[in-house]
């Protein structure tokens, strides 16, 4: 079977730093007012990292240690989409003002792309390697299927695989110049956020999620705990079909890529209604560690049996979804789109 095992998860988002701080709404300009101390990295080595490279050791440790596994037999893979855009920021505005005397020399390495891949598998001993893929919204559940395929063609036998994003004002500013950052409300589209009466949009939202993946023999092998399976789909050559399908719709330009595939998911689930769930009304628009937070939720209805709010959809696609989360399901398919078209999904199912 095309599949590997879930064993670990950890996350920090706005809300919380648990499944359920993802079950309330987004609220606006969601920021995370603290990082809980992190065991094993002092409070002087913590203020020399961006809170970017912060959310990353806080989540991938939190996944590591859930899963009980050896971080020296794993590889790693990181998901981002702008970095350390605040850190990077400030730099230039200390450069400008004061001259290079005046700019942090941790700047560089707290800058460059690599950074949190590279604090986290320091700080983890994690001596496989890795590699940061940078991409669009759909970066983080793109990293999660080259991570399990890796592990399914026998490349490694367990990763660590997760992904970052910080909210930035100055990120926030150039998607609304692009027209990348819709701040307009199209009524079927879930929104939560509101500027006086008028619905303006989902607000930027910032945190990290990790994952760690094994292969589902050397998971049997230690006898780990496994919270659910994954398998990497190809929505062009596969035929699926879910009890439950959770997509990123959010009113930016990837939007009609997402609502085309939710047409032919429903027309190959065989007239069998499944359950749509859209995620950004829960952690707000948070680009590539978006569709890792959607595979969060994932998890956590598998799992624990968990309901999340329905929202109300595009009218071309009411009749083929039920908006209502109303019994137990076996699996759930994520989907998302990129501003440049390239779709990801993923399927993740209970154990048998």
């Amino acid at each position: 079977m095309n599949a590997v095992a879930i064993t670990g998860i950890g996350l920090i988002v706005p809300a919380g730093t648990d499944l359920t701080a993802l079950q309330g709404p987004m609220q606006q300009n969601g920021q995370i007012a603290a990082i809980p101390q992190i065991d094993g990295l002092s409070r002087n080595d913590a203020r020399r990292m961006s809170k970017l490279t912060r959310y990353s050791i806080f989540a991938a440790n939190a996944a590591l240690r859930m899963s009980g596994n050896s971080s020296e037999a794993m590889s790693i893979y990181v998901a981002l989409t702008h970095g350390s855009a605040s850190l990077l920021e400030e730099f230039h505005n200390y450069l400008f003002d004061y001259g290079p005397d005046m700019a942090s020399p941790n700047t560089f390495s707290n800058g460059v792309t690599n950074a949190p891949l590279s604090s986290v598998s320091a700080f983890s001993q994690i001596k496989q390697g890795g590699t940061t893929i940078l991409g669009y919204e759909n970066a983080g559940l793109d990293a999660l299927t080259y991570c399990a395929n890796a592990i399914i063609d026998n490349e490694h036998d367990a990763c660590i695989v997760g992904g970052s994003e910080e909210y930035s004002e100055t990120v926030l500013d150039a998607y609304k110049r692009c027209g990348w950052y819709n701040t307009l409300n199209p009524e079927y589209l879930p929104y939560e956020l509101k500027t006086g009466d008028h619905k303006t949009g989902f607000g930027v939202s910032e945190g990290s999620a990790f994952f760690t993946i094994e292969s589902l023999s050397h998971c049997n092998n230690r006898n780990g705990k496994v919270l659910c399976h994954f398998m990497p789909i190809n929505l062009e050559k596969d035929d699926v079909t879910a009890d439950i399908v959770i997509c990123g719709c959010g009113a930016g330009p990837q939007d009609g890529y997402e609502l085309d595939i939710l047409e032919d998911i429903a027309i190959k689930n065989n007239g069998n209604k499944p359950v749509l769930l859209f995620s950004k009304p829960f952690f707000g628009e948070s680009f590539a560690l978006g569709s890792l937070l959607s595979c969060c939720m994932a998890v956590d209805v598998l799992k624990n049996n968990s309901e999340y709010a329905s929202y109300a959809m595009n009218p071309d696609i009411i009749q083929q979804f039920k908006p209502k989360n109303d019994s137990r399901h076996k699996n759930v398919l994520v989907i998302a789109a990129g501003k440049n078209g390239q779709i990801s999904a993923g399927m993740f199912f209970k154990e048998k």
